[in-house]
Formats: C-alpha cells, sequence, structure tokens
C-alpha cells in the first residue's frame, strides 16, 4: 500500500537526520537540504526541474530510503554515489566511482554565455579532462552545431562519458583517450577544462568524501600545479586565433597568478580563469 507524504516534510525529515551527523557537502550537492533533495529525487525518479507537493512511497521505497541514508551516514560516501546519479546544470547524469562527480561551476558559465557572446559560435570545442562527459555534453546542448572532443586519460571515466552521451543522444561528440594535449591533433575555437590541481600533500586533510573519487581526477604533483602548467604552456598551439581557453583551478589561484606574471588572466566566479588567443 501507497503512503501519500507531503515531499517538504520528508525532505525535512532527511534534512535533520543529516544535519546531526558529521557529513561533508560539495560533491554535486551544497549542504544538508541539497543532498535530501538528491537522495529522494533519485530514489523517486522525479524531476529536478519540475515541481512536486505529494508523493507516494510504499514499504519498498521507505526501505531504500533509509538504506541509503545509513550508508551515507556510516561511510560517508557521496550521495551521487549511492544513488548512481546527478543533476548538473539541471540535467541528470548517471556517474559512479570510476569518475568524478561533476560540480565544476565551468557548465554554468557556458550556459550563462559569459564568455562567448550570442554572436559567436564555436565550431570546434575541446572539453580537456572530461570526466564523465557532463561538461561536453552541456556544450553540445548549447551549440548543437559544433563538433565536439572530449578527452580524457582515465579510460573508465570515458566509460562513464560514453554512457552519459547515449543517455542525452548527442550526436557531435567524439571521445578521445589523451594525456592533456599528447593525442589532440586539431585547432579548437573553445577549450574548457577542470583538471586535477590538489597537491598529493593534501590527501590526509579532505574529507573522507574525497576519498571515494579517483585519485587521478583530484591529485597531481609539483604541489598541484603540474597539469596546469603544462595547459597554460601548451594551450595556444591548440586555439585557433581568438580562440578562448576556460580553466578552472581551484585554490591554486594566486600561485598561478605570481608564477605567470606576464599572463593577464581574467577571473570569473570560483577560481576560473579564461584567456583568449590574439
Amino acid at each position: 500500500m501507497k503512503n501519500k507524504l507531503l515531499l517538504s516534510n520528508l525532505i525535512k525529515k532527511i534534512y535533520k537526520i543529516f544535519k546531526k551527523n558529521k557529513l561533508f557537502y560539495g560533491h554535486g550537492t551544497y549542504n544538508e537540504y541539497s543532498e535530501s533533495i538528491l537522495l529522494i529525487y533519485s530514489i523517486l525518479k522525479l524531476n529536478i526541474n519540475k515541481k512536486y507537493k505529494y508523493i507516494y512511497i510504499n514499504k519498498k521505497i521507505n526501505k531504500k530510503i533509509i538504506k541509503y541514508i545509513k550508508i551515507r551516514i556510516n561511510k560517508k560516501i557521496p550521495i551521487a554515489y549511492i544513488t548512481k546519479n546527478i543533476w548538473y546544470c539541471n540535467k541528470k547524469f548517471y556517474i559512479d566511482k570510476r569518475s568524478i562527480i561533476p560540480r565544476s561551476p565551468i557548465g554554468h558559465i557556458i550556459i550563462k554565455k559569459k564568455i562567448i557572446k550570442n554572436n559567436i559560435n564555436p565550431k570546434k570545442i575541446l572539453d580537456l579532462c572530461t570526466g564523465n562527459g557532463s561538461i561536453a555534453i552541456i556544450c553540445s546542448y548549447m551549440y548543437p552545431k559544433s563538433k565536439i572532443d572530449a578527452s580524457d586519460i582515465c579510460k573508465k571515466a570515458l566509460k562513464i562519458a560514453k554512457i552519459n552521451i547515449k543517455i542525452h543522444k548527442r550526436k557531435n561528440i567524439k571521445l578521445i583517450i589523451s594525456n592533456i594535449f599528447k593525442n589532440i591533433r586539431k585547432k579548437y575555437d573553445l577549450i574548457i577544462t577542470n583538471p586535477p590541481y590538489i597537491s598529493y600533500k593534501e590527501i590526509n586533510f579532505l574529507p573522507k568524501e574525497y576519498s571515494y573519487e579517483p585519485k587521478i581526477s583530484l591529485f597531481t604533483k609539483n604541489n598541484g600545479l603540474y597539469i596546469i602548467n603544462k595547459i597554460i604552456n601548451n594551450f595556444k598551439n591548440y586555439l585557433n586565433k581568438k580562440g578562448i581557453l576556460i580553466c578552472e583551478v581551484g585554490n591554486q589561484k594566486k600561485k598561478i597568478i605570481k608564477k605567470y606574471k606576464n599572463i593577464k588572466f581574467k577571473w570569473l566566479e570560483n577560481n576560473v580563469f579564461y584567456i583568449k588567443k590574439y
């Protein structure tokens, strides 16, 4: 028998449970409330873009909710990995531990068209370090006529990207296995990248939630600057004239500004910069 419940009441109930426990948020959710929403919407297969007042829950669903809450609290596994999906830029993506959970502000920057204005249509786009392919897919929605390459060094991550490309029925995205620019053979109008930028020294200081994500997607050598340095020193070879590089650098902003004094970085929200090739 199904019970009719107010969705808001159920979310508040889970919110209070999460609130009592020491959990870290930031893997596709921002706090106890958004974590509760992701849990319920995932289990009930609700659309986050729609409004629901009442929902129906039976014993089976109730057991699943309880089970997932216990896993989240006891093992500190991010909800996205428990439910196997995440909402990013108002679109649903499949996710598992083979790929980092998408949360980069770059997707929102692309949607808002803060860099590429409405009168510019990039013909070729590269999503470097694509992970589960979510940013490449967002670009595909925004620029359906563009040819998009999505590259990553990790074959496992690219398998997740392939699943998401199929789910979203994107026809203009090609996957490439590449260690940064190693297997890239063309030039682009737009390069987007959210590379690993955390130092290996920080591993033991991060919340347990991070331990479930692939280390290759988070950490890199040279105090977290190795891959960013490679990108900054080589991106011009892969950009067309007036092409744009958009790169997220996390907590490395001050180091980058100090190291590359001759480059006029233009900074966006949450430590994302862009550079235009002239």
